[in-house]
Order: C-alpha cells, then sequence, then structure tokens
C-alpha cells in the first residue's frame, strides 16, 4: 500500500470513528481548536496520524478528556504522544483496553480499534455508567434504562477474545434497588469492586477476576452513611489504600466528602450551605475548598478544588490542613488523572498539563 493510500485509509477510519462517538448527541458539538498545553519543561508532547502499532507497550496508550473532545495518546520513552483527538459528548465515557481496543460508552456500547475503526456498536437494555479492564476483558456498571426495564443496579462483562463481542449480563449478589446503579468500577490487581452509589444501603462489592473472563464474588461490603441522599462519584484504590468521593444533601446545604481508609485513614469535607445564617451556623465546618476531583497516586493523594491542585501524602495526618497547593501553569482545573505509565495529569476544559 502507498503512502498516500495509508493516509486516506487512516482518514476514512477516523471520520467513521467521530461518528459513532456522537451518537445520541441531539446536538453536534462545535468544531474546537486544539489548544496545546501551555509551555513546561515537564510537558512533552508530540502528535502523529500514523497508524498505530500496538505490537509492544501493552498498557501505553490512555485517553485524556477534554471538554468536548478527548485526546488518544501513548507514553513513549518518557513523553506524551498524542495520536488524535475525536469529540465526545457530555455524557460519554471511554477507555482503551489492552493497547488493542476503545471501548466507548454513552446510551451504547462502542468498540473502535486504535486506528478508529469501529467494530461493534451494542445496544443494551440498560444504561451504562462506568467502566474498567483487565486484559480484553471490559466490566461495565449500569442502571436501568429510560424505560425502566432491569431497574436498579446492572453489571455486565464484554469478552472481546470472543469474535462476536457479547455483552452479558452478571446477577449481583444484592437487593437491587430501583433508582440505583453501579457508578464505579475498581481493579486492584486481581481484586474487582463494583460501587453500589446513591440510596442507603450503599455497598462495595468485590470479585475475583484472577481469570479475567469468569469473576467471583468473594465479599459485599455495606458502605458508612455519610449524609442524607449521598451520591458515590468516584473511587480509586490501590494496595494500601482505598479513597471514594461522595456528596450529599442535608438541611444546612450541600456537602462532598473524599473519605481514605487503609494504611491510614480520615476524611476531607467541604460544606455549601444554602444560606448565610446557616454558614454561621456552621463556622469552620465550612470547609475552604469545593471539590471537583481526586487521583491516589502511590502514597499521595492529589485533589483538584476550586480549579488549583492541592496534593496530601497519606503517611501522614488526613485533614484539610494537610491539602499542600501545587504549582501548575494551567488554571480552572477540572480533573487528574494518572497515566499507566504513572505520570500525573492535570486537565482543563480546553488544555492539560503533564505534571510529571
Amino acid at each position: 500500500m502507498t503512502r498516500e493510500q495509508i493516509k486516506r485509509a487512516t482518514f476514512l477510519s477516523l471520520t467513521a470513528f467521530l461518528a459513532v462517538f456522537m451518537h445520541g448527541c441531539a446536538t453536534l458539538a462545535p468544531e474546537v481548536t486544539p489548544t496545546p498545553p501551555l509551555p513546561s519543561e515537564t510537558v512533552q508532547i508530540t502528535e502523529t496520524t500514523e497508524i498505530v502499532d500496538t505490537s509492544t507497550h501493552i498498557n501505553a496508550y490512555f485517553i485524556i478528556p477534554l471538554n468536548r473532545e478527548a485526546i488518544l495518546c501513548k507514553e513513549d520513552g518518557g513523553r506524551v504522544q498524542e495520536i488524535r483527538r475525536f469529540p465526545i459528548t457530555n455524557e460519554s465515557r471511554s477507555k482503551v483496553v489492552n493497547d488493542e481496543f476503545i471501548c466507548v460508552i454513552d446510551s451504547v456500547v462502542s468498540i473502535f480499534d486504535l486506528n478508529g475503526n469501529l467494530l461493534k456498536k451494542i445496544s443494551s437494555d440498560f444504561r451504562p455508567v462506568s467502566l474498567h479492564s483487565k486484559n480484553r476483558v471490559v466490566y461495565l456498571g449500569g442502571k436501568s434504562s429510560e424505560n425502566r426495564e432491569n431497574p436498579g443496579e446492572i453489571f455486565a462483562m464484554l469478552d472481546l477474545n470472543q469474535s462476536n463481542f457479547e455483552l452479558n449480563k452478571i446477577t449481583l449478589p444484592i437487593e437491587i434497588t430501583n433508582g440505583k446503579a453501579i457508578d464505579d468500577v475498581l481493579i486492584q490487581n486481581n481484586k474487582l469492586i463494583l460501587v453500589d452509589n446513591f440510596i442507603f444501603p450503599k455497598y462495595l462489592l468485590e470479585y475475583d477476576i484472577t481469570n479475567a473472563n469468569q469473576p467471583v464474588h468473594t465479599n459485599t461490603r455495606e458502605l458508612p452513611n455519610n449524609g442524607t441522599y449521598e451520591h458515590i462519584i468516584k473511587g480509586d484504590v490501590n494496595d494500601q489504600w482505598m479513597v471514594l468521593f461522595s456528596s450529599c444533601y442535608g438541611s444546612y446545604g450541600s456537602s462532598k466528602y473524599i473519605v481514605v481508609e487503609g494504611k491510614s485513614s480520615g476524611r476531607l469535607h467541604f460544606v455549601e450551605p444554602w444560606d448565610e445564617r446557616k454558614k454561621e451556623n456552621l463556622g469552620d465546618k465550612v470547609g475552604k475548598r469545593n471539590f471537583d476531583d481526586f487521583c491516589l497516586f502511590d502514597s499521595h493523594l492529589y485533589v483538584v478544588a476550586n480549579g488549583l491542585l492541592f496534593s496530601i501524602d497519606l503517611n501522614g495526618p488526613v485533614t484539610d490542613e494537610q491539602l499542600v497547593l501545587l504549582k501548575t501553569n494551567i488554571q480552572g482545573i477540572k480533573t487528574v488523572l494518572k497515566t499507566p505509565g504513572k505520570k500525573l495529569i492535570a486537565i482543563r476544559d480546553d488544555a492539560f498539563e503533564v505534571i510529571y
């Protein structure tokens, strides 16, 4: 195949990829001009449109989500290499699987190869809201569809070793409750943890995934309640700590919690009172930082609050007073992520920065 034929094939594949990513979006997002990261000695970004070679560097690829687009990236020799950008909807989530596939969830589940070729689009009778993967197996958490089929929490598995890419639901060991969902899927080595969110009681459901396509339930743990209508937004785990980020609403206002358990324990807390009178009554309990996201990175917790990035050493006390402000080139940070090669990336709506 000539160089021109390769370029044309890559362009056509990417065009099909973009079209499917916009499925379910009533209004197409306006074209966004890519914004390069601000200058930083730690930021090394290159861009390529070549066909992706997945023969080496397993778990080198990852996705950076911006406001209206996402970036497929690759770690190569200490650099973050940008492969391509594609539009996304506010509801979609995506993950690179085994450096071979991209799995995207919104109203459907879509599977692509890394060159943008759509391999299969899967409709289901539930709405997927979370995903994770081990090897070629994708684990999906979900909730009831709009027509209320399969009310409550849903756990499903997609084995990409199978040529038919069939989505299989797995029976949960708890009573299914209408309105609830599996809102996050965590993996630490051979342990998979499903986070059952919202409406008390809430659970952590643990599975052994030594055999990735045969998850075995090993434990159900009921979570303590931090407040009224608590909703678990996100979780993270490593071999020493588990961290859960949640929000809730009460008579005084809205609250956010980041709860740390493991080698050390503690919680970070923010309260947004409904009015000034309640704010005075709460006093020091109000908190100074409105949390937006977090990332567990070895023995440190990185927290996004008020558009800034903070860190806390989990080997010490876990309190709001221990949060340390980090210097970044970008402001208005919305989220933070850890790459497969253990780089920390701060992300705002239109740009990102490799912290280290």
